[in-house]
């Protein structure tokens, strides 16, 4: 086949593509009311799991084929039948692995939801558009790859040359600049500096007990009008969280800026993902575009701006990251210290996350010391001493809060850890609920991490499905991102709040392999008869088309629902108090809207809670609504203001309704 020939094959079916996804777009409200496609989705999902049995028994088949000539000594049938085995697998499994990223299984809407946001929007229909999207950009990039004008590309090539000239001073001093800025107005003005979600509140919380100089507050009288979640409230009151984020909300709290800390730590992760990434590439390319990416996903801009720990974790396992590194091409024993008491306060904010990362670079660490002898072992010691000391201090911190060094929180407000086969909240959890869950997270983070209209995980299949040079660092990161998702695999708990929060952790890993695999496109691409020049320029068009994407259409909406009362916390209620001057008051929040059948629901609780100091010394104390039991509080702070916050419906509407000394309004 010709090249023009080539070509126009190629942009037929890109227009075939974009055609039939317009049409399936513009009717699919008839398509859906026409065909059974919930019959056809259903019987397509099903085929999932017989499809990856039958990969798996292909190759036994090829391996026990294998084993069989080997011992025959039919050495050449081998080598053939190894290198069938290898491509087979390879191949079979990233696209499998690939479409369980994107296609939503029909059995999953049945199953039990913990969350009132755990199921990503998406369908069987959105999954067979964003295809077709995908096919068509391919084909589109496939015929521009020969055709696309050399006065563009002359033009893309200035931009690019000029953005990889950049002194690194002024590169990362701009990005750091541009993050501060963003995530520190999403924070203050988004999210109207408070945190929106009970496990940030209930941190937040903790760092006031810090502030106060103590471990655990004494439980308040009437503790039932203060039981918010995740607080623990059974003879001492802190929060269920091991410490390490609530002790960095705590400075904050000394600078009167809490809601500062995360854009902080954003803006320090990114200074400390480019020096690591300079540490382990020897191109400027690497560093340059996993750095940019980075700072633009809409994924870590607002998690870097609200009051979670996810951002905390992530910049402690980069800080290991960096001392890892350098402990490695170091002659300084200093870099181990580094790596291990970073790694060791990672473990004291989110310990799953930090243990299930490190567990591919401390094995590297052991291959390098024992087998390429080139690492000596005082860094080893120093390394591990430093995860040491922060493990001891945690479990010091677990025996005087929970009674026991190897008690977390977690476990004893809720009896279970959460795992496999147990479940703090709601049945216990189960073999499918961790692949609904692992479906659900994976998906959204194709849609979370970059926004764009195509899958943002492409470029990492593609990197490990072309053949293209891997490095040792590729793997580990590949690693490194599977740990926790396997690990959360067990979990009983998931949920979307941000993003597939959970996988927060290994977008950094995520982001460079995205890096690599849109970096080694055009040498491989050169392989195959197409212009480089022309593959280069259209790559990076295509990567600046996807961001205006998301900046244009994706970001507004998120800020829309990011600042709509997220996660049902608002500061209105507060807001209200101090416009109608009100002062000396006990403010009881109503949580009996919508008639809860198991109890209160302390959702709407936590947008007062937030404002409570652990000792209940505030002009205006917020407490739960207990109906009858309400006088009871009343008599213990008498001479105050009462007020019932009412919710109506919608419940963004309220009403402060004063109450005399009695309860009644």
């Amino acid at each position: 086949m010709t090249t023009i020939s080539r070509a126009y094959l190629f942009l037929a079916l890109s227009v075939l593509c974009y055609f039939t996804a317009a049409v399936l777009f513009f009717l699919q409200e008839n398509i859906l009311r026409s065909i059974p496609v919930n019959q056809i989705t259903s019987f397509i999902s099903r085929l999932y799991i017989p499809a990856l049995l039958l990969v798996i028994v292909i190759v036994l088949f090829n391996i026990y084929t294998f084993l069989y000539l080997h011992a025959k000594g039919e050495r050449s049938r081998c080598a053939e039948i190894f290198m069938r085995i290898a491509s087979l697998t390879r191949y079979s499994f990233l696209l499998l692995i690939f479409l369980y990223t994107l296609f939503p299984f029909s059995w999953t809407k049945i199953y039990f939801a913990r969350s009132h946001d755990s199921f990503p929007d998406a369908t069987p229909f959105t999954f067979a558009l964003q295809l077709l999207i995908l096919c068509g950009t391919v084909f589109i990039c496939l015929y521009c790859f020969d055709k696309l004008p050399l006065g563009i590309v002359n033009t893309i090539e200035r931009a690019v040359s000029c953005f990889f000239s950049w002194r690194e001073t002024r590169f990362i001093g701009a990005l750091i600049f541009i993050c501060m800025l963003a995530t520190g107005l999403i924070a203050y003005v988004v999210l109207n500096h408070i945190p929106h979600v009970q496990d940030s509140i209930a941190q937040l919380f903790q760092a006031k007990i810090f502030k106060m100089g103590k471990l655990y507050a004494q439980l308040p009288p009437h503790k039932e009008f203060f039981d918010y979640t995740n607080i623990i409230n059974d003879g001492k009151w802190y929060s269920q969280y091991p410490p390490g984020h609530s002790l960095l909300l705590m400075i904050g709290l000394f600078l009167g800026v809490p809601w500062l800390v995360n854009p902080l730590l954003g803006a320090c992760s990114l200074l400390i993902f480019f020096l690591f990434l300079k540490t382990i590439y020897q191109d400027r390319q690497t560093p340059y575009v996993s750095t940019s990416l980075l700072l633009l996903s809409p994924f870590f801009l607002f998690m870097s701006s609200n009051h979670m720990n996810h951002s905390s974790t992530m910049f402690f396992i980069l800080l290991f990251l960096y001392g890892y590194a350098r402990l490695l091409s170091s002659q300084s024993s200093l870099y181990g210290v580094l790596a291990g008491v970073s790694l060791g306060y990672a473990i004291t904010i989110r310990p799953l996350d930090a243990m299930s990362i490190s567990i591919p670079f401390i094995g590297n660490l052991f291959f390098s010391a024992y087998h390429k002898r080139n690492i000596d072992i005082k860094k080893i010691l120093n390394f591990f001493s430093g995860i040491l000391l922060m493990i001891i201090l945690l479990l010091l911190y677990n025996t005087v809060t929970n009674g026991n060094p190897f008690l977390f929180g977690y476990m004893k407000k809720y009896s279970t850890l959460g795992f496999l086969g147990g479940a703090q909240v709601g049945p216990s959890h189960t073999l499918k609920g961790g692949i609904v869950n692992t479906s659900n997270n994976l998906i959204s983070l194709n849609q979370y991490l970059f926004e764009w209209p195509i899958p943002s995980l492409f470029f990492i299949f593609i990197l490990f499905a072309i053949p293209v040079k891997k490095n040792r660092w590729d793997y580990l990161f590949l690693l490194a991102s599977l740990m926790p998702i396997g690990g959360y695999f067990f979990y009983y708990y998931q949920d979307l709040c941000f993003g597939p929060r959970f996988y927060y952790c290994v977008t950094p890993f995520m982001i460079v392999l995205t890096a690599r695999g849109f970096l080694s496109l055009p040498l491989w691409f050169e392989k195959k008869f197409f212009d480089r020049r022309r593959t280069e320029a259209l790559l990076y068009l295509v990567l600046f088309l996807c961001f205006f994407y998301t900046f244009v259409f994706s970001l507004p909406s998120l800020i829309k629902k990011y600042s709509n009362d997220y996660w049902g916390v608002t500061d209105r209620i507060h807001n209200a108090v101090k416009e109608q001057g009100i002062t000396n008051a006990l403010i009881f929040i109503d949580v009996w809207y919508g008639n809860p059948t198991d109890g209160p629901n302390l959702i709407p609780y936590g947008s007062g809670f937030q404002f409570n100091s652990p000792d209940l010394n505030d002009d205006v104390i917020y407490a739960m609504d207990l109906r009858g039991k309400n006088r009871d509080l009343m008599d213990v702070f008498p001479g105050r203001n009462y007020y019932l916050c009412k919710f109506h419906k919608p419940m963004r509407d309220f009403t402060l309704i004063k109450l005399n000394a009695l309860g009644n309004n």
